[in-house]
C-alpha cells in the first residue's frame, strides 16, 4: 500500500454523521439516532477503570445523584474522576432512554465510527435495552477507545489525534443473519472486491455458484444506484446486509477508509491494493480464477470485482475483533495453546446466547 497512505478528510468522511442522513432519506439503511456527547462525558469514556453511574430516573437531579454514590474527594489518584465532571449525565441518560423506546426496546450502540464488537463479551450481545448497558460496553471496548483517542494515528501528514466533537450513534435493533453481512472495496471509484463479513463461520448455501453470483450482482446494483453518486470518496469500504432470496435486498450498514484500520476479512491489504491496479488498467492483467476462491468478472463492459465467501470449515479466519473479546486479564490465564481453548470457550456461549 506504499503511496496511498490514509487522509484525515477520508476519515472524516467515513464518520456516521457524515453520511447518515443522505441514505435514510433514500431509505437504504438502518433506523438511527445521532446524540452529541459533552466533552466531560468523553473525558469519563477514556478515564482508567469501568465504575459507572448506576441507572436512575430522568428527572433525577445531580444532588440525588451525588447522594446515591457519593460525591467522590480528590484523594490524589490519577485518572479519579469527580461527580462534577458526569454533570451531562442526567440528560445524556434521558435521550437515550428515550431512543430505545423509539427502537421497539433495543438498539445497538456505537461511535462516530466503531462499535463496541470487542466488548461483547461484557453482556453476550451488543443489543442495549438500557442506558447502562450502553454506557457499559462503550467504556469497555478497546475499538472506541481508539475512536476517541487515536482516530488519526496512520493518518498523513500527521496532525491532531482525534476529531473536534464526538457523537453516540444508537441503531435500531435488528436480528440480522450474520450470513448476509458483506463487505466491499472500492477504488478509483470502482466496486473492487467483495468479502463475506463473518470470516470465522461458513454457511452452506455461500458455497452455492448460483447464490453467490446473486448476491455479487445485487451488491453491484446497489453500488452503482446508490453508493457511487451518494459517497464523495474514490476509494473507501463500506458494509452492506444482504437479505434473503429471492429479493436479497441490500442495506447499507456502514463505511470505512481505505487503510490498514479497516479489517480486510476474507483478503489482505496488498491483495486489494493489487486488485485496485488492475482496476485501473482493465486488460493488464485477469483475475486469478483458483478455485478456493469466487471470482466475478462482469460482462457487457460492466466493472470486474472478486467476491469471496468461506466455503468450508478448513478456509475460516479469525478475525481481527475476536482477538479482542476478552478481557486481557482473562486472555493472559491462557497464553498460548490455553488461549485458544479460552477463545474457542467465548465463541461458544456467544453462539448459545445467539441461539436463545
Amino acid at each position: 500500500m506504499q503511496g496511498e497512505g490514509m487522509l484525515e478528510k477520508d476519515i472524516l468522511a467515513c464518520q456516521f454523521g457524515s453520511w447518515y442522513d443522505h441514505f435514510r432519506a433514500a431509505r437504504v439503511t438502518f433506523k438511527s439516532e445521532i446524540i452529541p456527547l459533552p466533552e466531560d462525558f468523553v473525558n469519563f469514556l477514556t478515564a482508567d477503570g469501568i465504575m459507572l453511574p448506576s441507572d436512575r430516573p430522568d428527572d433525577a437531579s445531580d444532588s440525588s445523584f451525588e447522594e446515591a454514590h457519593g460525591a467522590k474527594e480528590d484523594d490524589g489518584d490519577e485518572g479519579s474522576l469527580d461527580v462534577s465532571e458526569l454533570a451531562s449525565y442526567a440528560a445524556l441518560h434521558a435521550r437515550i432512554k428515550d431512543a430505545i423506546a423509539r427502537f421497539d426496546g433495543g438498539v445497538l450502540p456505537k461511535l462516530n465510527w466503531s462499535s463496541p464488537k470487542d466488548a461483547q463479551w461484557v453482556h453476550g450481545t451488543l443489543q442495549c435495552s438500557t442506558p447502562q448497558e450502553v454506557i457499559m460496553l462503550l467504556k469497555a471496548s478497546d475499538f472506541v477507545s481508539h475512536d476517541l483517542c487515536n482516530s488519526f494515528d496512520l493518518c498523513a501528514p500527521v496532525g491532531r489525534r482525534r476529531p473536534d466533537e464526538f457523537t453516540l450513534v444508537l441503531r435500531k435493533w435488528y436480528d440480522l443473519h450474520e450470513s448476509g453481512e458483506f463487505r466491499c472495496f472500492v477504488h478509483s471509484s470502482r466496486l473492487v472486491a467483495v468479502s463475506q463479513r463473518q470470516t470465522g463461520s461458513c454457511f452452506p448455501h455461500l458455497a452455492c455458484h448460483e447464490e453467490t453470483e446473486a448476491i455479487g450482482g445485487a451488491v453491484r446494483d446497489f453500488f452503482e444506484k446508490h453508493v457511487l453518486s451518494g459517497f464523495p470518496l474514490t476509494r473507501f469500504a463500506f458494509d452492506v446486509y444482504v437479505g434473503p432470496a429471492p429479493r436479497r435486498r441490500v442495506w447499507l450498514v456502514d463505511f470505512s477508509p481505505w487503510g490498514p484500520t479497516t479489517e480486510p476479512c476474507l483478503f489482505d491489504w496488498d491483495e486489494l491494493s493489487e486488485l485496485s491496479a488492475r482496476v485501473e488498467a482493465p486488460g493488464a492483467a485477469e483475475i486469478d480464477g483458483q478455485q478456493q476462491q469466487q471470482t466475478l468478472v462482469e460482462a457487457s463492459g460492466r466493472a470486474r470485482f472478486e467476491l469471496r465467501v468461506v466455503k468450508n470449515v478448513s478456509e475460516c479466519r479469525s478475525g481481527l475483533s475476536r482477538y479482542h473479546n476478552l478481557p486481557v486479564e482473562l486472555a493472559q490465564l491462557g497464553l498460548g495453546e490455553g488461549l485458544d481453548d479460552l477463545l474457542a470457550q467465548a465463541d461458544k456461549v456467544l453462539e448459545q446466547k445467539r441461539a436463545a
